[in-house]
């Protein structure tokens, strides 16, 4: 109301530094006829959500009388809820009163990763194969799906420079995080909420432009893990494991959607590959359908991995100078074996933060 009266942000500031809140209420009955109370509540009090019990017609009887069942229904109000007397007119709520409502928050669950200890956080999809479905994702690997989530991770690396390496398949990737790493001062709860719902976030930024022309029908969902190891020797055996997995589940799962394409139902492709060996899988592919799997898209096979490497810019050579060059960080999106000889090659990787 200051500002829109004139001021500036710096005087309204100024004006209401070390006011208390009979001051303001005063201030802005006598300058802008204003009574606070009279404000909408839920500029007021917040919003709150819980379920309340209301009666619900459930069915009409033979003489068409409703029937009534007490169910939960979710309410959103605009109430004091500081005081005791609303949660005891919703003993519900907390039960019946088994937990108090006054809850501390030195009694909440706050666990700090250890010191000088690599954090994994792994970010996985819920129900993808329902979202999947919904958004008519090709079956067994849908590569622009795949480039998002691939866009997303190299977003989080931009937004968490603490983060060093990140892999990748299907609905999942996995993020290391430097062993010095202090983000939110290494609280798992917040690290864990922070990267799931900002992974989220980027997903959905990005949908529109690697899917154009198809609608969002439902709403990503992301959940978080983490682990946290005390040598680079673990890490890398956790992302070999990790790339393990995607090949044994890319290469049934090619096998399986090439059957069911094939004519055969999901449940006899499933009978047939039951027991088999990645060679038997690979034969099958060869035999019956011409196809080798080592000439599918690397992404497919080895999932991906998404790192930073230095590479030259030039700079100032827009007016026709020679310009100077300058190393910058730059994030790599690849699609390589996490064996002995990748770390070799790259030995800055897990040894050195960006800052």
């Amino acid at each position: 109301m200051l500002v829109k009266s004139g001021k500036s942000e710096q005087e309204a500031q100024l004006a209401l530094k070390g006011t208390f809140a009979k001051d303001k209420n005063e201030l802005l009955a006598k300058q802008f006829q204003i009574n606070y109370d009279d404000e909408l509540a839920m500029f007021r009090k917040g919003s709150s959500v819980y379920r309340e019990k209301v009666e619900t017609t459930v069915k009409i009887d033979d003489y068409g009388e409703p029937i009534k069942r007490p169910r939960l229904k979710v309410t959103v109000a605009h109430v004091d809820t500081i005081g005791t007397a609303f949660w005891e007119n919703h003993p519900h709520i907390l039960r019946e009163g088994k937990f108090m409502h006054g809850f501390v928050k030195k009694f909440g669950i706050n666990h700090i990763f250890s010191p000088c200890n690599w954090i994994i956080v792994r970010i996985i999809a819920c129900q993808f194969d329902q979202f999947s479905t919904i958004h008519s994702f090709d079956k067994p690997n849908d590569e622009t799906a795949l480039r998002l989530m691939n866009e997303s991770a190299s977003l989080m690396m931009e937004q968490y420079p603490d983060i060093v390496f990140g892999y990748g398949f299907s609905n999942e990737y996995s993020f290391v995080f430097h062993e010095k790493s202090e983000l939110y001062q290494r609280r798992e709860s917040l690290i864990l909420s922070s990267c799931s719902s900002y992974f989220t976030s980027l997903y959905m930024t990005k949908w529109k432009e690697f899917f154009p022309y198809t609608e969002l029908m439902q709403t990503p969902h992301f959940e978080a893990d983490a682990l946290c190891y005390p040598k680079l020797k673990i890490i890398c055996e956790y992302l070999s494991w990790r790339q393990a997995e995607c090949h044994a589940g890319n290469q049934y799962n090619t096998c399986f959607w090439m059957l069911v394409k094939s004519g055969k139902s999901e449940k006899e492709a499933h009978e047939i590959l039951k027991g088999t060996l990645s060679k038997d899988k690979n034969e099958l592919l060869f035999q019956q359908f011409q196809m080798n799997y080592n000439n599918e898209p690397a992404m497919f096979r080895k999932g991906s991995c998404v790192y930073r490497r230095k590479v030259e810019e030039l700079a100032g050579a827009e007016d026709g100078g020679n310009g100077t060059s300058r190393e910058r960080w730059h994030v790599k999106v690849d699609h390589v074996d996490l064996g002995p000889g990748f770390w070799r090659k790259h030995p800055w990787l897990m040894t050195n933060c960006t800052q």
